[in-house]
């Protein structure tokens, strides 16, 4: 009994002592999973984050996750983020590094380490990060309104899109204006920080600017403009595209004065809490556009009738405007510099690896292998593209060349099907080209481009060729047939010559017929008075007395001519006529301005007659006063000198009326006291060239002093006439002596002994010379810069056509080069001396002997001159045109002397025929195709078929691109 109690004791007290001791183990594992728990455990979290937020935007801090503010806690991602999306900075912050995009990726799992300090040990924090979408993100890269990128470094301070503003308008004083305005963008007045102005884009290439009107002088404008015309606190101008296809542009002014939200509406959908934005100006402009296109479109805009006259602010006056005649805002896309975007330019671009940044709103437009909102996350895959990468530039015969390759992926086959179920196939390789020689419509179909990685991943992409079109300029089943298109028409295989508008005919060699214009010469023009419709636009280019959209609106009591420029000079009221500003008098009044009063009958006859008597005495007396001098023989000796003066001068005024204002030999005249010269710099056979110094108010300029050579007839008359020209071009109220690319005119001096044109002084001489001795040089970059200098004459033709001026000798050397090298078209009569004397083509009619007489004594550029000019001595604009053909020729050349056939001075007949059998100047060596066909549109035997000046300009501006990308290669 004693042995089983003690037995029972023992057991109890060993069961104890194990349960001491397995409560001790116990204890001790609870105790290190709590230790462990603190050092090598792990947290979840979750947060959300836009997917636009920007890089450098703060997601989460771990430190306030963890509630441990006061521990310094180093941390680094160490997995969940392949593409560096985001960093750590140094107080443990979670930071957007790099753009995100909820459609590659919108779920990131990221593993951070926690490095403590003061407690050894590190703490594994997992942290869910969620991309949430936002409306209207990522931007949508539209085709549609997909705009250039600017290359050039001028110009950085314009809009994504050049406009420019042209209005017409009748003042309360009888005045019409015309006004021109190009919109631009001076970096103080257009700020996007600014609080008076707000600009939204979208996706659908819309933008909407918000002005709110703050200055004085435009509140006070916008205020009459608002009480002149409104309705329910909104005043509205709709312009509407000519194409008739493209959305209206609007233009509304808002009074903030009205009490009814409704009235501000409009402006809040655009610009929510707008006011405030604003600072709740009295007055807000509107203006919103959609502008799907890629090309230039002009908008014809409606303005309301005007209730009462408004005030306007000009350059040179503030005028009161009854009547708004017409507005057009021309907008044309001119891109933005590499690396922005933006309706002002001022956005940097996100795009990466090569990728296209749409000037409009940003989007990128990724090469293949990336992806992304900025294109910088890798895209496996493989993409197939060929070469020429153009559509239109794979054709029946040309070679082509398929590409595909291999993105991101470690390649174990790649192939190429073709469309006859061929297979080519490489190993290992990233890359594989297949060359077509010859291509046929047979090798039209599907071109497959597979891979597969080393981890048996397949893809696969596809290319379809469409190889139905002819080689160019060419058409018709077999492709056998020419086109050969005039002008700019395009070639189609199955229709034609495709022509733009305002060229009909088969070839498109003619313009619209009178009273058409636009696609195949489909509309009708509503031009009146004779007025000169546009063939391509229908524009009307109004005659003198009218103006007016469709120039059917009188000039305004007081004004005739041309625009409605000239003032009349009727008196005692007399009816001005609006076309030749004659007066029609009423009685008793005569005259040509209406001023002189007809004599009653009851005048005696006697006092008619004593100022006639008195008059015929006074001539008596000092012409027999002037014979006792000797002076009536020296008079005769001069009489081929200061009587010859005034009658070249009255020619002159007669040929240029339309141009040159009555008065305008003495407005520009100064005395040769003011000048003084220095050396000879030009001779000619009619005048010669001395460089001089003018002194002025502003001190002493650099001049070219033009005289004639010898004092005849010829010699005045074009001293004269070049003298009127360039008076009529810096009269115009649209010149810019600073931006034309007309030599400058600085004065005129017309004394007895001295007659000078001063015009400013081009340091860098002629464009011949200056041609001829850069050709020892760098030819490829002479022949860039004076591709250049090319574009500024186009510019100064297209000035000369506006103001209905002919040249009638343009050639590379009377083109001048200032020192800022600009290129400027000089010499209107003077120079002229490489010529051969005119001979005169005969030809059925009246009169061309007595013109071939008055001609005998001139000399003229033949080799320059168009076939119009060489078979009836008559210049036009186009005439002018062929002759700028001619000088494009000598740029390619780098100042080679024009010669057909190899005959330099053919006779005016043999030169005619020539050119009527068709024979050009050859293409030199080293001109190229495109060159030499803008050469050939200026050489067309119907001038009505060449290119203006400023389709020229264009042609060239493209040239002069694709030449500096292929020297910059």
């Amino acid at each position: 009994m004693l042995y089983s109690t003690m037995h029972r004791v023992l057991t109890a007290t060993i069961i104890i002592s194990n349960c001491n001791r397995m409560m001790a183990i116990y204890y001790r594992v609870i105790l290190l999973l709590i230790v462990s728990s603190r050092t090598n455990g792990s947290c979840n979290f979750t947060v959300s984050v836009p997917t636009n937020a920007k890089p450098g935007t703060d997601v989460v801090s771990v430190q306030s996750l963890m509630r441990m503010e006061k521990e310094e806690l180093p941390c680094v991602i160490v997995e969940g983020d392949l593409y560096g999306r985001f960093t750590v900075s140094t107080n443990c912050t979670i930071v957007v590094a790099r753009p995100l995009d909820s459609s590659v990726q919108s779920k990131y799992l990221l593993k951070i380490r926690v490095r403590r300090l003061q407690n050894p040990g590190d703490l594994v924090v997992r942290l869910k990060v969620n991309v949430t979408n936002v409306l209207g993100y990522p931007p949508v890269y539209n085709e549609t309104c997909k705009t250039p990128v600017r290359h050039s470094v001028e110009g950085t301070s314009e809009f994504l899109f050049s406009g420019t503003l042209t209005a017409e308008f009748e003042t309360t004083s009888g005045d019409v204006m015309f006004l021109k305005e190009t919109l631009n963008k001076p970096r103080e007045v257009w700020d996007m920080d600014s609080r008076k102005l707000s600009i939204i884009t979208g996706n659908t290439c819309q933008f909407s600017a918000v002005f709110g009107v703050r200055g004085l002088n435009d509140v006070m404008v916008a205020a009459e403009l608002f009480q002149s015309h409104h309705v329910n606190f909104t005043l509205k101008v709709f312009c509407q595209a000519e194409s008739g296809q493209m959305p209206k542009v609007s233009v509304q002014l808002f009074s903030t004065q009205s009490k009814l939200k409704s009235d501000l509406h409009p402006l809040e959908q655009v610009v929510p809490n707008v006011m405030a934005k604003l600072q709740h100006p009295p007055l807000v402009y509107l203006f919103s556009v959609a502008y799907p296109t890629k090309s230039p479109t002009r908008y014809n805009c409606k303005f309301p009738s005007l209730q009462r006259p408004i005030m306007l602010s000009t350059d040179i006056d503030t005028v009161r405007v009854k009547h708004v005649q017409r507005i057009t805002l021309d907008v044309n896309p001119v891109g933005c510099a590499p690396g922005k975007y933006g309706l002002l330019c001022d956005k940097t671009c996100i795009c990466e690896n090569s990728a296209r940044c749409h000037g409009f709103n940003g989007a990128c437009k990724c090469t293949d292998g990336w992806q992304g909102v900025a294109c910088d996350i890798p895209k496996p895959g493989v993409s197939v593209t060929t070469t020429p990468s153009d559509p239109s530039d794979i054709f029946i015969s040309a070679n082509i060349i398929i590409h595909c390759q291999v993105h991101h992926l470690d390649v174990n086959t790649l192939s190429l099907r073709l469309p006859n179920e061929s297979v080519i196939v490489s190993y290992g390789a990233n890359r594989l080209d297949k060359t077509l020689f010859n291509i046929q419509s047979k090798d039209s179909g599907p071109y497959v481009c597979q891979v597969r990685d080393t981890r048996r991943n397949t893809f696969k992409t596809t290319i379809v060729l469409d190889i139905a079109n002819c080689p160019p300029n060419k058409k018709g089943q077999l492709c056998d047939e020419r086109c050969d298109c005039s002008g700019f028409a395009r070639c189609d295989r199955w229709v034609g010559c495709v022509c733009p508008p305002g060229r009909t005919g088969t070839r498109c060699e003619t313009t619209c017929p009178d009273g058409t214009y636009g696609k195949d010469c489909g509309k009708a023009c509503s031009c009146q008075h004779g007025a000169i419709c546009s063939n391509s636009d229908g524009t009307c280019t109004c005659t003198a007395g009218w103006y007016g959209s469709d120039c059917n609106v009188r000039c305004p009591k007081y004004r005739y001519g041309l625009r409605c420029q000239q003032a009349c000079t009727c008196k005692n009221d007399a009816v001005c006529d609006n076309v030749d500003g004659s007066c029609a008098c009423v009685a008793p009044w005569t005259g040509k301005d209406c001023d002189e009063k007809q004599p009653t009958r009851s005048e005696p006859l006697v006092e008619s007659l004593v100022p006639v008597g008195c008059l015929i005495v006074l001539v008596v007396f000092i012409a027999t006063i002037l014979y006792k001098k000797n002076f009536v023989c020296r008079l005769a000796h001069r009489i081929d000198g200061e009587t010859e003066v005034v009658l070249e001068i009255e020619q002159v005024e007669a040929d240029l009326a339309q141009t040159v204002r009555p008065g305008w030999l003495s407005r520009w005249e100064t005395t040769s006291r003011h000048l003084t010269l220095g050396h000879l710099i030009g001779l000619g056979v009619f005048g010669h060239v001395i460089q001089g110094t003018l002194q002025t108010s502003d001190g002493e300029i650099g001049v070219a002093a033009k005289s004639v050579r010898r004092k005849d007839t010829q010699c005045y008359r074009n001293f004269y006439r070049e003298a009127a020209i360039l008076v009529a071009v810096h009269e115009d109220q649209h010149h810019d002596n600073f931006r034309s690319n007309i030599i400058r005119l600085l004065g005129l001096i017309n004394e007895s002994s001295h007659k000078y044109i001063l015009l400013e002084y081009a340091s860098k001489g002629n464009l011949l010379r200056l041609m001829r001795r850069e050709k020892r040089r760098d030819g490829a970059q002479s022949f860039l810069q004076c591709l250049r200098y090319a574009v500024h004459i186009a510019r100064a033709l297209q000035e000369l056509q506006r103001l209905a001026i002919t040249h009638c000798d343009v050639a590379a050397r009377n083109v001048l080069i200032t020192a800022d090298d600009v290129a400027k078209l000089a010499d209107f009569g003077l120079a002229r001396d490489v010529y051969a004397t005119v001979q005169y083509v005969a030809d059925d009619g009246n009169g061309k002997e007595e013109l071939a007489k008055n001609l005998e004594s001139e000399v003229f550029p033949l080799n320059w001159m168009s076939l119009e000019s060489l078979e009836t001595g008559q210049y036009t604009c186009q005439s002018d045109v062929w002759s700028f053909g001619v000088l494009l020729w000598e740029i390619s050349t780098l100042g080679q002397e024009p010669r057909y056939d190899g005959n330099n001075r053919p006779s005016c007949l043999r030169l005619a025929r020539t050119l009527r059998r068709g024979i050009r100047l050859r293409r030199p060596p080293e001109c190229s195709g495109e060159m030499y066909d803008v050469m050939s549109s200026c050489w067309q035997e119907n001038p009505s078929a060449r290119p203006g000046a400023d389709v020229v300009e264009k042609r060239l501006l493209q040239l002069n691109l694709a030449f500096e990308m292929e020297t910059a290669v």
